[in-house]
């Protein structure tokens, strides 16, 4: 079976005012958690790493796995597609945000674990911790079930042609979407969830950067409770 790993880190930094993906931790640059990660995974077989364009052979890469570059997109979606463009005949693709350098094995197994039940898609995501309003012009409409909420990240893991479809039906219509599951739940895919954590969050900000390095210690990626 031929299960791929899309890792993305293609953002030009524009909010965070540098290429984020680039900045060290503990002496490692942040894309390169993900790849640290994956690689030990024996049941994914190939990575494909996005990139902006100006930094495809710029970038060192280490990884004990198949490992393709490519050249991201002006958006992350169209990054995505970029990607999946670029593998040939995969039964699984698991699409991660580098961003997200703490994201665990399991995060990737579990994802995986359940495509090969049955599933379209699987998201890791953690229940809503707080209070979630509905608001509209300052005036709250609504307080929603927190019960029912969840907070999405990555890695999301997919039938490849199930995704590579969604992706071209989205670009067809000019549609986008605020994560891949959207465009499988779009086509009709049936999606689930898989257990994340809060250390599993994006690095977004600066202030985030702080939390990371200190998650970061010694080098050692913080260990989940599972």
């Amino acid at each position: 079976m031929k299960i791929v790993a899309v890792l993305l880190a293609a953002g030009e930094g524009k909010r965070f005012g540098e290429k984020k993906q680039f900045i060290k931790l503990k002496g490692e640059p942040i894309f390169q958690y993900s790849i640290n990660t994956v690689n030990k995974i024996d049941e994914i077989t190939d990575i494909v790493l996005v990139l902006p364009k100006e930094d495809l052979e710029r970038i060192k890469i280490f990884s004990f796995k198949n490992i393709k570059k490519v050249a991201g997109g002006k958006e992350r979606q169209e990054s995505v597609y970029n990607a999946l463009k670029e593998i040939d005949n995969a039964d699984i693709v698991i699409i991660h945000d580098t961003a997200r350098p703490f994201a665990t094995e399991n995060m990737f197994l579990d994802g995986i674990k359940n495509i090969k039940k049955g599933f379209d898609g699987s998201i890791t995501a953690i229940n809503a911790r707080d209070t979630i309003k509905k608001v509209k012009d300052s005036k709250v409409i609504e307080t929603l079930n927190r019960n029912e909420l969840y907070i999405v990240q990555t890695p999301q893991t997919f039938k490849f042609e199930i995704l590579k479809k969604a992706h071209e039906k989205a670009k067809k219509d000019n549609f986008i979407g605020t994560d891949d599951a959207s465009l499988v739940e779009r086509i009709g895919g049936n999606v689930t969830v898989n257990r994340g954590s809060i250390l599993n969050f994006k690095i977004t900000t600066k202030e985030d950067l702080i939390l990371a390095n200190c998650l970061a210690g010694k080098g050692q990626k913080p260990k989940a409770p599972f």
